[in-house]
């Protein structure tokens, strides 16, 4: 395949179209501020084209007839949000694998995309005509980011039916992007999935913000869970939220709601919890110990260490083993009439 690189893609968009593309044998080239292929073979024949809305979100359309049964593989790096629309004969509708999907109005469905391989079996005569918005975390992050608190629960909101005016205008904002039409700009696509994913946000129906507690509550599961894990990595409150698929705004507000304290201050405990098990439990130097729990300077951690438990890591351990090494004063023995026996006792 050869094409001209869209050059604000990602990594993540990549794997959403240039697998597919392959397999089917078809040339890309960059035309309109997108990319657009066509194949003519003894496999299949159609036309493709992909339009990108930023780093985080990709607007896909292809119509394409299989001449021979083939399994036909699709890879992800990342869950991502799909919204498709298909106009595939009905006949032959399009597959989407083992993926749960949502039936919205009409011939749309949503659905979130999980990571890894998907293998669809694609039999002789099926044609496959569909538009599709794919969206990565990083568009729900950018988001939040930007409208704190306004945009909850977005990503979530792919795998649950929308009200019928939500998905009215999502068929609309869908019908607008076309094989071959003029003026599709990254600008102009974007505008129309920005408006869609806010009138979704401030539904009349408060269908995302009626899921709230139980979301909440599997979300800080989940950031606890990711924590435990990832002592000794990365654990930056951006990096936390990336992982989940949520703002950073959205998760520091549910886990003080739910915690009652802040996700910084629980990060600190739980890595301080571990360090003094290290060093209570194991005979190791205090840089290793350090590096198990996130500090990669010994400094750092001796001085973390001190500010939270107010003795440095070694006063720490020699007190802890004191305890441990002290030896059991044995009660004096009490004789039947209640008087303890003593060598010392007359």
């Amino acid at each position: 395949m050869t094409d001209r690189t869209i050059y604000s893609e990602s990594r993540e968009i990549q794997t959403l179209y240039r697998p597919q593309v392959e397999q089917l044998g078809m040339e890309l080239h960059h035309r309109s501020g997108g990319l657009e292929g066509q194949v003519d073979g003894d496999i299949c024949q159609g036309r493709f084209q992909a339009n990108p809305a930023g780093p985080h979100c990709l607007v896909i359309w292809h119509d394409i007839t299989f001449l021979r049964e083939m399994n036909f593989n699709e890879y992800a790096m990342t869950d991502y949000a799909c919204l498709t629309l298909d106009e595939s004969p009905a006949a032959n509708p399009a597959p989407y694998g083992l993926q749960p999907c949502t039936k919205q109005e009409g011939n749309m469905v949503s659905l979130i995309q999980q990571a890894g391989s998907v293998t669809n079996r694609i039999p002789a005569g099926s044609r496959s005509r569909t538009r599709s918005i794919c969206i990565l975390p990083g568009y729900f992050m950018e988001l939040e980011n930007q409208w704190p608190g306004q945009v909850k629960g977005l990503f979530d909101a792919f795998r649950q039916p929308w009200p019928s005016d939500i998905a009215l205008a999502a068929s609309t904002a869908l019908s607008k992007f076309a094989l071959g039409r003029q003026g599709q700009t990254e600008f102009l696509i974007k505008a129309h999935i920005d408006l869609l994913l806010a009138r979704l946000a401030q539904s009349p129906s408060a269908f995302v913000q009626s899921h709230e507690p139980s979301y909440d509550c599997d979300l800080v599961q989940q950031a606890k869970a990711h924590i435990q894990s990832h002592l000794g990595s990365d654990l930056s409150i951006d990096q936390i939220a990336q992982s989940l698929y949520v703002g950073r705004t959205r998760l520091c507000t549910a886990f003080r709601h739910q915690t009652g304290t802040s996700l910084a201050r629980y990060i600190r405990e739980r890595r301080m919890d571990q360090a003094r098990h290290l060093l209570s439990s194991t005979g190791e130097d205090i840089a290793w110990i350090g590096r198990q729990v996130g500090y990669m300077r010994p400094s750092s951690f001796s001085a973390a260490f001190t500010r939270e438990t107010g003795v440095a890591p070694i006063a720490w351990r020699e007190g802890s083993n004191c305890i441990e090494q002290a030896p059991e004063i044995e009660a004096p023995a009490v004789t039947k009439a209640g008087h303890e026996s003593s060598s010392d006792f007359t």
